[in-house]
């Protein structure tokens, strides 16, 4: 990979390449891999560096007036939710948007499943919603998606069952209500298997044509002076240089926040911001609420464990898991005007659990090494049991738990209010700081409660244990809704045909700004149900499809010498 730093770069320097990608998360990186060994100079530009550095996550700073983005797995022990400016500038920043090579899969766990059928489609009870492209149309980019992400088949309904090593049983649950929806987990190919890092795929990319330039913070976007094409981009680095980027193609990968804000702070020609004619950069705000749906404790934990767990299959000479859930199905989501939703289990584990403790041991993380091996030699059953279910009917270990629930994950109904503005509050670089006015509607309240109250009549009907309901389910009155974000911002500059509700075409390109295009879960229509990384994957692979088709006519016609450096540089 070929790097260069900014902060070591002579002041004022000038930067002229084909194409500029700002950002090198999953989207970025994906684009530069697929445009590797082109005649396109390409340049990814990165706010950070290759590790965690607290200075650069402060840009991440944000002012909260909704509901509170903070992802529960990001809040430090300890640390509140204050509701006014977020803490976004430590360790919890990084967890949620992170500046850096790599972008948010530093902290990722590698979640991932494509939208359903239905997540596509116009649904009359669901303002705007409806994908201007269909899901077929992205089927070849999204197993190219899955491939980068090394995982097994792109199938996560009921059509998975017939290629698993062995079958789930059929637990006679009503298929007109809830319908079986399963994840997989990218991870990287080496013995730790660690989840997929972008960091490592981009230190994979060898082709002269590709360049990284690092701590380098994209303050402006600047357009020609009629505001119709992109022109260049303005960097700061932390110790003050400044460069300029030449493009005549620019990609933004900066995020779901990013994206919106870097476009809105673009005011110098357009004073509105880039691609904000009709007010829409930053509206239409989702993510994905998240509540625990259910529990189940004892003995009834085993009895749900041992069909809502994980399953294997061969696939490529390897063996891939996938985690099995539940979703609404599509009839009850049409009749009854609800979003889409799907819940999975999420087991908590014992102290004396033998695969804990097994863990433990092998990472040298024991805190009482006795304590450990007495648990092992307890659990030789288990254990042995384990080792058959795990190695030759290729399912998940069982574990000895205090709990097990069910979590869920809900699709959000498109609210204009929902949205992302500029404050008078400014960072190191003098960049206003993004407002995030998140809102969650009564539609996604609605539409996880029924899915729980679905869940408890169906497993009763079929004599599985009945789970315990949080109050707020249950309709007490003094129980309100206990929902978190998942770190999963989306739709603040949505695709669409028209130009009043969305800001970007079906090519990625922003209404009325040659050149300009973006890639992310900011430009997906509607936020889908579930983890947004192999979706986005998809649609960035599609852009750079794109991208090389737009510019073949141009490399044709402006072929330039085989020994040209990747970069021209010029500086005063």
């Amino acid at each position: 990979m070929m790097s260069r730093d900014l902060r070591s770069m002579p002041e004022g320097i000038e930067i002229h390449t084909d194409i500029a990608i700002i950002g090198a998360g999953p989207a970025g990186i994906a684009i530069a891999r697929e445009l590797a060994d082109t005649r396109m100079r390409v340049l990814v530009i990165e706010s950070g560096g290759r590790d965690y550095e607290a200075e650069i996550q402060a840009l991440n700073t944000v002012e909260s007036i909704g509901e509170p983005f903070v992802s529960a797995n990001a809040v430090p022990e300890g640390r509140g939710y204050t509701g006014k400016l977020a803490w976004l500038n430590d360790i919890a920043a990084f967890e949620l948007r992170n500046r850096g090579l790599g972008g948010s899969s530093h902290t990722w766990i590698g979640k991932c499943a494509a939208f359903d059928d239905i997540d596509f489609r116009r649904r009359p009870w669901l303002p705007l919603s409806g994908w201007p492209i269909n899901r077929d149309q992205l089927l070849p980019a999204l197993d190219r998606a899955g491939k980068l992400l090394n995982l097994g088949p792109n199938l996560y309904d009921e059509s998975l069952f017939a290629l698993l090593h062995s079958r789930p049983d059929d637990l006679g649950l009503d298929k007109q209500l809830l319908k079986p929806f399963f994840w997989q987990f990218s991870h990287m190919r080496h013995p730790r298997a660690e989840p997929t890092r972008f960091a490592r795929l981009a230190a994979e990319i060898t082709a002269e044509n590709v360049s990284f330039l690092t701590h380098a913070t994209v303050t402006e976007i600047n357009t020609d002076s009629q505001g119709r094409k992109v022109a260049s981009l303005d960097l700061r680095s932390s110790i003050g240089r400044s460069a300029t980027v030449h493009a005549s193609t620019v990609v933004l990968c900066g995020g779901g926040v990013e994206n919106a804000r870097l476009l809105l702070a673009s005011s110098s020609t357009l004073p509105a911001g880039i691609g904000n004619g009709h007010d829409v950069v930053g509206r239409y705000l989702c993510d994905h609420p998240r509540a625990s749906l259910c529990r189940f404790k004892g003995c009834d934990i085993d009895a749900i464990a041992r069909h809502f767990n994980f399953y294997g299959l061969s696939h490529d000479g390897r063996t891939h898991f996938y985690l099995r859930g539940l979703s609404l199905s599509p009839d009850v989501q049409a009749r009854e005007g609800l979003t889409n939703c799907a819940a999975y289990p999420v087991q908590i584990h014992a102290e004396d659990d033998p695969w804990a403790a097994l863990k433990r041991l092998a990472k040298g993380a024991s805190k009482t090494v006795t304590g450990d091996l007495a648990t092992l030699a307890r659990s030789a059953d288990m254990i042995t049991s384990g080792l058959y279910e795990r190695l030759v009917r290729k399912r998940g270990l069982p574990h000895r738990s205090t709990e097990l629930r069910f979590d869920v994950m809900v699709e959000q109904q498109l609210d204009p209010e929902s949205r992302i503005t500029l404050t008078q509050q400014r960072d190191q670089f003098g960049q206003p700081l993004p407002c995030i006015n998140w809102k969650i509607g009564a539609r996604e309240i609605g539409s996880v409660r029924r899915l729980a109250g679905l869940i408890s009549d169906e497993f009763v009907r079929v004599y599985l244990p009945k789970p315990e309901l949080p109050n707020w389910i249950e309709a007490r009155q003094d129980a309100l809704p206990a929902f978190m974000d998942m770190a999963h911002p989306s739709c603040t500059t949505r695709m669409g045909t028209d130009p009043r509700t969305s800001v970007v075409d079906t090519d990625a390109m922003v209404h009325g700004i040659d050149g300009l295009f973006i890639a992310g879960s900011s430009v997906f229509p509607t936020p889908g149900h579930a983890n947004p990384t192999l979706m986005l994957l998809a649609l960035s692979i599609r852009l750079a499809d794109h991208l090389k088709q737009r510019h073949a006519v141009a490399q044709s016609r402006n072929a330039r010498n085989p020994g040209q450096p990747n970069l021209s540089l010029h500086h005063s």
